[in-house]
């Protein structure tokens, strides 16, 4: 699900728990809380729509890295937002996740290298700034998407994990991915981002809904 969160009202947002409306609080920025809202609202809206339960009433359980999980449900869920969009994923067949950047991001990820790269994915960068750059931002987003479907996130030092054999061949020899493929995704929405999912081998079509209903 494609969601652009300035167009998430208040009578959306109101479904969000007491605890919540806390965390959003907890912003310094006004701006930032709104945004927050919206994309946590779209995503108790589209949960709420798929598994025919009031957005309200849905409970988030966290596990160990704080991933959030709907128990007693075999939906599984993630989403990743930027300044003016988000991405909801939802997959029954199995841990999922996405994430999505603005491309104009590109350049700031130069110097960074170290960071977030393994060894290997240093080794395979070319000279050239922009085509480096085009490079780093897929690693950056494909390996977010990545950990968050395995479950650690972040977590788990990014420089620790190469996914080079993603960016190549949308899969990986790395043991700790087996059963995931990595999609980078193509929609007229994220023309002007770059976005990455990673799901089970097991999914063999991917669906693209716009708006948070």
């Amino acid at each position: 699900m494609i969601v652009d969160p300035a167009q998430v009202g208040t009578e959306v947002t109101a479904c969000l728990s007491a605890e919540e409306q806390k965390q959003a609080e907890r912003f310094r920025f006004e701006k930032d809380a709104v945004h927050w809202r919206a994309c946590r609202a779209a995503l108790r809206t589209v949960l709420g729509k798929a598994l025919e339960i009031p957005a309200g009433q849905l409970v988030f359980e966290f596990g160990e890295f704080g991933k959030p999980s709907l128990s007693g449900h075999d939906l599984h869920f993630n989403l990743s937002h930027c300044r003016n969009l988000a991405l909801i994923a939802l997959c029954r067949d199995g841990a999922v996740g996405v994430d999505v950047e603005p491309a104009d991001r590109m350049k700031s990820l130069l110097g960074c290298e170290d960071a977030f790269c393994h060894p290997e994915e240093l080794e395979g960068l070319p000279k050239s700034d922009g085509i480096r750059s085009i490079l780093l931002m897929r690693y950056w987003t494909a390996k977010e998407a990545l950990l968050k479907a395995l479950g650690t996130g972040m977590s788990l030092p990014p420089q620790s994990v190469s996914i080079a054999g993603f960016i190549k061949r949308g899969f990986s020899d790395d043991p700790r991915f087996a059963g995931i493929l990595a999609h980078c995704l193509d929609h007229r929405a994220l023309d002007d981002h770059v976005a990455w999912l990673a799901v089970p081998d097991t999914v063999r079509c991917l669906e693209f809904h716009e708006g948070i209903v």
